[in-house]
């Protein structure tokens, strides 16, 4: 199969830096490492991802030779991050808005779900390309723009080019980027160095460009789909821009203002996402589970272990990514030794040098958990994963390392005190080689050794220790994304075939839901083949949903792997399952039937799937929230009554006509599926009287209901599920989803852009 991303790859990149200040041998040089790092997912049929981890799970496992997979621990890559990606790509390429994710929970929001990453511009880019190299699409440019932006910043910094491409290059291929490569973090932190690189300039001087460029910046970041990595980047970037104002005083109190300005407009830029996002986090299930348990100030992997794995990644074998991630190379180490030497000979108090010192251990002291630092710190972000503070060391060390390559031609001393004090720094880690392996160390001391070779040769030496860098960090981290063949990426098993086949003889009118046993075809895994799953696998999911699943059907939503137990509950049958999907060995209650037993699963069909919309002849209200939950854990008759914990009657007719006693022979309204589509649905409704249509379409603000032409508001049903009332008559009635939170931000992201183009114009042109 022709594979055409390294060609995508290589004019997207030239035409992004070909106004920027890099040469064009560093830009061909940054594309060839890429290149050679990526080569098979970049030319042929082949991906870096770890989808071999589907093998552990069915029906996928029926493949598997018995090998286990080669990095388990980034599984939500496979579970989750390319399942969202493969959602928002199919709706842009349909030319719908990914707002709404059918195919996980029963539906919830897609692009307030931050992760999906739906209007970053890579994931926009990439959409010619098919999925798997899509994602390797990705990855390229995450490591171009992290080395493009990183050099730019140490040539501001006053760096030689040289020494700047060794700081990009610590960078680039940091395990914090390599580690987290694929996820929605570093489509976000690859922007960072930019973020320091534009402060450098406006600190230099305040022009329009430079402001715009800084909201640009700021604005992309957001749109990556990590908070988390945004508000650690400001925290950096505070202490940088005082340090520029207060202490080296090269720079006015004015550059708070225009950095405050630029992050205003990249927050009005990005305001599609954040609106929708504000909208949606206090209802989601993580934001629930952290109001009622709030985190505790610990940073997880800050013992004396993950402490040397911060500085030599492949020490113990298994360790975690958290802890390896922090690793730009050993020359940072021996770099912080040589700037404080230097600085502190030097006298050089107001440095920004003496700032990257400082710097570091305010961040170390964050990492590792110090008293004061972490707890002050997490004082202010209590809310985030602070471990994730390491890629904020990478950042500091790899600039740190081009700092040292270029302090040698100044102070050699102090550079011969840093990397004697980095050796020294490797035998503290010689009480712990019985638990891990002294040859990790190898590369670094390699690394060590040119660098004291360049301290005397440095014309021919400089260009052996970029050779050594990349190899150190490629040997750190070069296998975390492991590289399989394209087929690999979500197959199609005999199963899965029978689901597409059964699915060929059920009207377009006619949607309906799986469900599964177990780990069988996970959740938002069914999403790569539009299977819409009622099971849910995302802290970002509607927390009413999976708080009633909690409570109807024992539903474990702490775990993890949350299986679904409440095969015998009718709740079943309300969430339109039709299809369960089942290991080999899988059994259900009688009432299932099976349609399908292959040595990949079972399919059992659920004959008593109720619609996605239907009328109900009994309406029960109760107000009481203990009541209504214990009325919803009893409730067997979803298909004839619906539960409501509050009604906007419409007229007397209406309350009459819900509650007062019925003959058990009176006619009942009934509800034809027309037309529908995971957010738009057209409904023929026949009412003897005023009746109420239930669905199991989650409720969730944005759905809007319209009859015969006329908006009604529509009715909580069931305590977390859409509804609406129909008069006697026929009608026709609509239903789509449409939330103001995504149509406000663009207007106010549209409005921000002609005001800025606007300016633009009348300075410029």
């Amino acid at each position: 199969m022709f594979n055409p991303t390294w060609f995508y790859v290589g004019v997207l990149y030239a035409l992004g830096v070909w106004k920027l200040e890099v040469p064009k041998r560093v830009a061909v040089f940054f594309y060839a490492l890429v290149f050679v790092f990526l080569y098979l997912p970049l030319t042929q049929d082949y991906v870096n991802l770890p989808v071999d981890f589907l093998k552990t799970l069915p029906p996928w496992a029926y493949t598997s030779d018995g090998t286990p997979p080669r990095n388990g621990q980034i599984n939500d890559l496979t579970l989750q991050i390319i399942p969202w990606a493969h959602q928002v790509r199919e709706s842009w390429k349909s030319l719908d808005a990914p707002l709404w994710n059918p195919f996980s929970a029963s539906g919830y929001p897609l692009l307030a779900n931050l992760q999906s990453s739906a209007l970053s511009p890579l994931r926009i880019l990439e959409l010619p390309l098919s999925l798997g190299h899509a994602m390797t699409f990705e990855a390229a440019m995450k490591i171009l723009i992290a080395l493009t932006f990183t050099f730019l910043w140490c040539r501001r910094r006053g760096y030689s080019e040289i020494a700047s491409v060794i700081g990009a290059t610590a960078f680039g291929f940091s395990t914090f980027i390599i580690a987290w490569l694929h996820f929605p973090l570093i489509t976000t932190a690859c922007f960072v160095p930019a973020v320091f690189y534009l402060i450098d300039l406006l600190a230099e001087r305040i022009t329009y460009p430079r402001f715009v460029a800084a909201a640009a910046v700021w604005a992309v970041m957001l749109f990556g789909g990590h908070p988390e990595t945004a508000s650690h980047t400001f925290f950096l970037a505070f202490l940088y821009v005082l340090w520029i104002v207060a202490v080296e005083r090269t720079a006015k109190w004015k550059l708070f203002l225009t950095l405050g300005g630029a992050m205003v407009i990249a927050a009005l830029l990005a305001a599609p996402v954040l609106v929708p996002f504000a909208e949606a986090v206090t209802k989601s299930k993580r934001y629930q589970e952290l109001a009622q348990n709030p985190p505790g100030a610990e940073v997880p992997h800050s013992d004396w272990r993950s402490t040397i794995a911060l500085f030599q990644p492949k020490f113990f074998n298994g360790t975690h990514a958290e802890a390896i991630s922090g690793f730009a190379g050993y020359l940072g180490v021996a770099a912080w030794f040589a700037l404080l030497a230097h600085v502190i000979a030097k006298r050089k108090w107001r440095s920004r040098e003496m700032f990257f010192v400082i710097a570091t251990l305010i961040v170390l002291g964050v990492i590792l958990q110090w008293p004061v630092i972490s707890d002050v710190f997490h004082l202010v972000f209590r809310l985030a994963a602070n471990a994730r503070m390491r890629l904020m060391l990478a950042l500091l060390m790899a600039v740190q390392s081009a700092a040292l390559v270029d302090l040698i031609e100044r102070d050699k001393r102090s550079v011969l005190i840093g990397i004697g004090c980095a050796f020294a720094m490797l035998l503290a880690f010689l009480p712990s080689a019985r638990e891990g392996s002294m040859l990790a160390i190898v590369p670094s001391v390699i690394v060590l050794m040119i660098a004291i070779l360049v301290t005397r040769y440095p014309q021919p030496a400089t260009l052996f220790l970029v050779v050594a860098i990349v190899a150190e960090l490629w040997e750190a981290g070069g296998d975390w994304n492991p590289v399989v063949p394209n087929r690999w990426l979500y197959p199609k098993t005999p199963l899965i075939e029978k689901l597409d086949a059964l699915t060929k003889n059920i009207p377009s009118n006619q949607p309906y839901r799986i469900a599964g046993k177990d780990a069988t075809l996970f959740p938002n895994t069914s999403a790569v083949y539009g299977y819409e799953d009622v099971r849910a696998h995302d802290p970002m999911v509607n927390g009413r949903y999976v708080g009633l699943l909690r409570v109807i059907t024992n539903y474990d939503t702490s775990a993890y792997f949350a299986p679904w137990v409440g095969w015998e509950k009718r709740f079943i049958d309300f969430l339109n399952v039709r299809y369960i999907v089942t290991p080999a060995d899988g059994e259900l209650p009688p009432r299932y039937r099976l349609v399908y037993n292959g040595f990949d699963g079972r399919i059992f069909e659920n004959p008593d799937a109720l619609p996605r919309f239907y009328a109900v002849r009994n309406v029960v209200i109760e107000f009481n929230d203990a009541a209504m939950i214990r009325r919803l854990g009893e409730l067997e008759g979803w298909s004839h009554t619906a539960l409501l914990d509050e009604l906007k009657v419409e007229s007397r007719q209406m309350h009459d006509d819900f509650f007062r006693p019925r003959r058990d022979d009176a006619p009942v309204a009934t509800a034809e599926i027309l037309e529908a589509s995971p957010t738009r649905y057209r409904l023929h409704v026949k009412a003897p009287r005023y009746s109420l249509v239930a669905s199991s379409v989650p409720w969730w603000p944005g759905w809007k209901v319209e009859r015969n032409g006329a908006r009604v508001d529509p009715i909580r049903v069931n305590g977390g599920f859409l509804g609406f009332a129909v008069p006697q008559g026929e009608l026709d009635v609509e239903v789509w989803y449409d939330p103001w939170s995504f149509r406000l931000g663009a207007i106010i992201a549209a409005l921000t852009a002609v005001v800025l183009i606007g300016i633009g114009s009348r300075r410029y042109l």
